[in-house]
């Protein structure tokens, strides 16, 4: 009971009692005559059909969930010079600049600029030098501070043993003094 009144003053129909389930419209409009699950399933049906993000073009119909292999920079600047040297012909550079465009407004990158390439190529070599810099300089530190705390590991433990060293002599000289007099004991106190 307190269930359907929950999704009754959900839906906004909360003070119409006298209403059937499924009968009318709950005052959105388009649903008169239709059940909540029917409903759910033509909602169901159309959010599968939205895509967000890409634009369908053409009349593939093939879903393809496989992704495409990502290229090497080289390969696809060989292949980008390729098709500079294929583009002197204008019925390929027509097809290819309608391909590209067409990948372009489907939300794919398309990389067939060989100068744009090079510099990109350049760009992450720079970035890959720079970073085996700073993991070499990372190691270094690295092993400084290591050698650091080892050496001071050593020098506390020497410490340690002297300490103890110390406090058993210490111990045996206290061990050799008399009670009652100051001083260590040196023989017999009658004996001249």
């Amino acid at each position: 009971m307190r269930e359907n009144e929950y999704r009754k003053r959900k839906r906004g129909g909360g003070d119409d009692d006298d209403q059937a389930e499924g009968e009318k419209s709950d005052g959105r409009g388009g649903n008169i005559g239709k059940s909540e699950g029917e409903i759910e399933k033509e909602v169901t049906e159309a959010s599968k059909r939205i895509e967000f993000g890409k634009v369908k073009l053409g009349g593939g119909g093939e879903e393809r969930n496989e992704k495409k292999k990502k290229l090497s920079k080289e390969k696809e600047l060989e292949m980008a010079k390729r098709l500079e040297a294929a583009k002197k012909d204008p019925g390929v550079a027509k097809k290819h600049s309608w391909k590209a465009a067409v990948s372009r407004a489907a939300g794919d990158k398309v990389h067939d600029d060989p100068k744009l390439l090079k510099v990109s190529m350049s760009k992450e070599k720079r970035r890959h030098e720079k970073n085996a810099e700073r993991w070499k300089d990372r190691v270094e530190s690295k092993e400084k501070v290591k050698g650091e705390k080892q050496q001071k590991r050593a020098r506390n433990i020497a410490e340690r043993i002297d300490q103890k060293k110390m406090r058993k002599i210490a111990k045996r000289e206290k061990k050799l003094m008399r009670p009652g007099f100051e001083g260590l004991k040196e023989g017999y106190i009658n004996e001249n």
